[in-house]
This record gives structure tokens, sequence and C-alpha cells, in this order.
């Protein structure tokens, strides 16, 4: 039986290691991979002793011992594990793969760089505005960014990711000037615009790009779309753009039933439409394993294996555009 598979965020890990685990069984043809890569920081457990015995100390396991602590561990309830919450280092994970030796048996990037996950095509992609997550809780969502909230942002987030390494203050002063829009340098809603994209870019697009690469050096069929549209709800504010989670509506439907508990949008016919469209790209793509026909808000593009991280696209129209597919 032939399956294929789409899944977004967090839960799109777990489908892409076990992807790189099947090799060779057939068992998966193709896959969607929605916001997320497993490239991305937050997509392995690099340190699962550590968060194991976190969450050991909270139920009252907290012996030295690992064999009793496991044992300890093994005779809670679930539920009483899974109500804990564990904080993890920001831009990682807590608890989600661990590089085992068994189920992921290395490092994602090894595996991607030795061809391991070439038994299936993939369309990979992300939205406009990823990173809204990491800045909505640091800016006003009327007045902007100011200059000390922006250069404390880059300076928080190169220790979280970076570490103290040599060269730190360069590594800050180069980012900082890569996102500042020099021509509106002053303006606080340019720079929250700037600092949306910085986390966008190195959560979301470089990791996305990179796993789209590796994927196509090797020949195999590779797809990668941006999604630019959001319905409009009174949960975000006016300035943000799509967001993490944002094209999950269109995938699913939803603009065709109407707000839901979960996705509580003032959903137009242009959402009605778009949908149609989403869901017609997706399941071609599950189906023939190509990709036709896309507008202006769900850009998709062909990854070809001779031109390394570039993007090529030949447009049909203003309205449309067409893509051949890659060489099989």
């Amino acid at each position: 039986m032939r399956r294929d598979l789409f899944q977004t965020a967090i839960i799109q890990f777990c489908k892409r290691f076990q992807g790189i685990e099947m090799l060779g069984t057939d068992l998966f043809q193709k896959a969607i991979i929605q916001s997320g890569t497993a490239l991305s920081s937050w997509a392995v457990n690099y340190q699962p002793g550590k968060y194991t015995r976190v969450l050991a100390e909270k139920v009252g396991c907290n012996m030295l011992d690992s064999v009793d602590l496991v044992e300890c561990l093994q005779k809670k309830s679930y539920r009483e594990l899974v109500e804990q919450y564990v904080t993890p280092a920001k831009y990682h994970i807590a608890f989600g793969p661990v590089i085992d030796g068994d189920v992921i048996p290395d490092d994602p990037q090894i595996l991607m760089e030795q061809g391991e996950f070439l038994n299936y095509d993939i369309m990979l992609g992300v939205n406009q505005g990823e990173g809204f997550k990491f800045v909505e809780g640091i800016v006003d969502s009327e007045d902007g960014v100011s200059a000390n909230d922006f250069d404390f942002a880059v300076s928080d987030f190169v220790d979280h990711l970076y570490g103290y390494p040599e060269g730190k203050d360069t590594l800050r002063e180069t980012i900082k000037f890569m996102y500042t829009d020099w021509a509106d340098k002053e303006n606080p809603e340019t720079r929250r615009k700037t600092l949306v994209a910085l986390f966008t870019d190195h959560q979301w697009v470089a990791p996305a790009v990179a796993t789209a690469d590796l994927h196509a050096q090797y020949g195999s069929p590779t797809y990668f779309y941006a999604f630019y549209h959001h319905c409009q709800s009174d949960m975000k504010p006016s300035w943000a753009d799509s967001a993490h989670g944002d094209e999950v509506p269109y995938v699913f439907g939803i603009p065709m039933i109407g707000p839901t508990d979960l996705f509580n949008c003032n959903f137009s016919k242009n959402d009605v439409m778009l949908s149609a469209v989403v869901m017609t790209y997706w399941t071609n793509f599950a189906k023939t394993g190509f990709v036709c026909r896309l507008t202006r808000v769900v850009r998709i593009f062909v990854f070809v294996k001779t031109l390394k991280s570039q993007l090529q696209s030949r447009r049909a129209s203003s309205q449309d555009i067409f893509y051949d597919p890659p060489p099989h």
C-alpha cells in the first residue's frame, strides 16, 4: 500500500525521521513538509538526559542512578507525566526526537548529506511571517520595535543559538547590519518587520532551503512553496503577515465550512477560493507528484539539481505560474 503524508510544524519531524528510517521499504511515496524540517534548531532534543532529570525531579523521581530513575518514572501514570511542563532552552525543544542510533541513527544533517531520505518525493515550504511567534511578545502592536528592543532581541538570539563563541560580537553586529533597512532605519515598524524576517529566515527558511537543496542534489523530485496569505482575525494584529500555521485552515478546507473554535476567522469568498486552490495543489502532488497552476499568494518552485541552492521558475502569465517537473 502506498502512503503519502502531509503534516505541519513539530508533528512533521516524526514523519521526516520516519521517512529516513523507512529507507528502502517503499512504505512512503511522497511527503509535504509544512513550516519546519529536521534541520531546524527545535527539531531534535540533543540533551535528553538533562530534560529527563528535570521531569523526574518534578514527579519525585530524582534518583542519582539512571536505572532507578527510569523504574520510578515507569511507575508514574501517564497523566502525571504529561501534566508536567519542562521549559526548554530558547529556540530548542525539551521533548522530541532523539538521536538514539536506532530510529534516528545519526544527526539529521549527516543522514541527509548521505542521501538517506531519497525514497520519496517532497514538497516543503514556509509562510511569509513565520517569525511572528518570536516577536509578538516583545513589541507593541501599534508602535513597532524600539532600537533597544531590536538590539536586545538580536543579542538574545545569538546567545541562545550560538552560545559564547569567539567573534560573537562580530556575529551580532553582522546580523544587525544585514537586518537593518538602511533607507528607513529609524522607523520602529520597519525594525519590527526586519526582526520578524530574521527569525523567519533562521528558524524556518534556511532549514527548509537546506533540506530541499540536499534532497534535490541527488535528483529527487523536490518542490518548495511560499505562502503569503492569512485569514482576518481579531486574534492577530493587523501588521502580522502569514504566520506559523496560517496555511493550515486552507489545507483542510475550513473556509468552506466557516469559523470554528480552532480557526475563528472572518473567511471571505476569496478565502474559500484560495482553500480550494491549496487543496488542489496538495492533492495533485499526493496523487501525481506534480504541482501546476499556481496563484500569487502561493508560490511554488522546483529545485533543480544543477542549480544548487537556487529556485528555478518560469512565468507563464501575470496571473498563473507553470513549472516543469524535475527529471525522475
